[in-house]
């Protein structure tokens, strides 16, 4: 039991040695614990982004505005006299929904002919699809009810019989960007980048952690005194490779599982270059700064795990705390994932992710020439410690 217990007690030494171990896995829990449920905490999604084509311009149209706005679930940022604007909008994503009511309204309701509102959804997003398609559903159905109930009792028809008879006008919903709603082709293109995101950080963060770890760096600084050169050998065999894998998710996997093409294959190409570019920048500083295997894996594990769940593709980042928005702007894969919804669902081109993509572009690019100065340095200190072949005393 002696024995034992030495062991047991040795073992926990051993883990308290381990700084990243301990923060790991008994801040692991907590940290990511508390993540999840900030990132979730507005259980009621809310201020969702609709739009309104207002063809008829009437007081009872109005209502129908004024109703919508009221909704705290949506948020009306924009009422259009025309639908060419709105549908253009739409397209890009800027809205939720866009809810379109009839030139000829106010007058066919007057008649009771039934006009019917058009309710247009975007569907790239199915979580928030729902909440709008309920919201504006249980806005425009209540109005409906009013509007219907008031008019008979206008006609003499009692309370009682009126407010089983409502139906002023008909309310129509229609699907956009991915129109069936299936959640696999909705989840899929999501999580494979997350997955790629987390192999790449993992794979690189062994690049130079790994020369260090095993004293291996002083082979490479005596191949050439460039530290670029070095950078360059480093980083490129996994874009090489990187290809590879881009190659078999665009060109295997997703036409395998039968996701819809692309809308733009320059724009889609362009955007998968620019997150390599940051995951591969990322990736190599950490590696330079973490002269060990183990710590920088588990570094970029720690950036890798909750990545998905705060980019904003399954629940919006504006639900989330204000902290919680930065660390998501900070992750590579955030970027990604919103410009890839835009290029997967609504067939953008390049013009409409230009953003996000040159924003993965200066990330990928800032964080390479930080760790292209850090390896500069480390080269230099390396020398400097390290006494020239002529110098060294040789044996006998």
């Amino acid at each position: 039991m002696k024995t034992f217990f030495r062991l047991l007690m040795r073992e926990f030494r051993q883990f308290s040695r381990n700084g990243v171990a301990v923060a790991v896995f008994l801040g692991g829990p907590v940290l990511f614990g508390l993540l999840v449920g900030y990132t979730y905490t507005n259980a009621t999604v809310t201020d969702l982004p609709i739009a309104v084509v207002d063809l008829n311009g009437t007081a009872l149209s109005g209502k129908v505005v004024d109703a919508l706005a009221d909704n705290p679930t949506v948020k009306l940022v924009t009422v259009f006299p025309d639908e060419t604007a709105a549908r253009r909008a739409f397209e890009t994503g800027q809205f939720e929904a866009v809810v379109t009511i009839p030139g000829n309204f106010e007058e066919a309701i007057q008649q009771r002919r039934t006009p019917e509102v058009e309710v247009d959804l975007n569907m790239a997003n199915i979580l928030t699809a729902n909440f709008v398609s309920r919201a504006v559903q249980t806005t425009l159905s209540t109005l409906n009810a009013g509007i219907e109930i008031e008019g008979s009792m206008k006609r003499g028809v009692p309370v009682l019989e009126a407010r089983n008879q409502f139906q002023a006008f008909s309310i129509n919903n229609t699907r956009y960007f991915n129109t069936s709603g299936n959640y696999g082709y909705y989840m899929l293109p999501g999580v494979t980048g997350a997955i790629i995101q987390q192999v790449f950080l993992l794979v690189l963060a062994l690049a130079f952690s790994k020369e260090f770890e095993e004293n291996t760096f002083g082979q490479l600084t005596e191949q050439t005194r460039w530290s670029g050169v070095v950078l360059l050998t480093k980083t490129l065999p996994y874009w090489i490779m990187g290809a590879g894998v881009w190659a078999f998710v665009l060109g295997v996997l997703f036409p395998l599982f039968r996701l819809p093409d692309v809308g733009s294959l320059p724009a889609l190409l362009t955007l998968v270059a620019a997150f390599t570019l940051a995951l591969t920048g990322l990736g190599i500083l950490i590696s330079i700064l973490i002269p060990n295997q183990l710590r920088a894996t588990e570094i970029l594990m720690i950036v890798a795990t909750p990545a998905f769940i705060i980019s904003g593709y399954s629940w919006p980042t504006s639900q989330m705390p204000v902290l919680l928005q930065y660390i998501a702007q900070a992750i590579p894969l955030t970027h990604y994932l919103s410009a890839l919804r835009n290029v997967f669902f609504l067939k953008a081109p390049l013009s409409v992710i230009q953003p996000q993509v040159q924003t993965l572009f200066l990330y990928g690019i800032v964080m390479l020439l930080l760790a292209w100065l850090t390896l500069w340095w480390k080269m230099r200190q390396y020398k400097l410690v390290t006494p020239p072949p002529s110098l060294v005393e040789q044996p006998g």
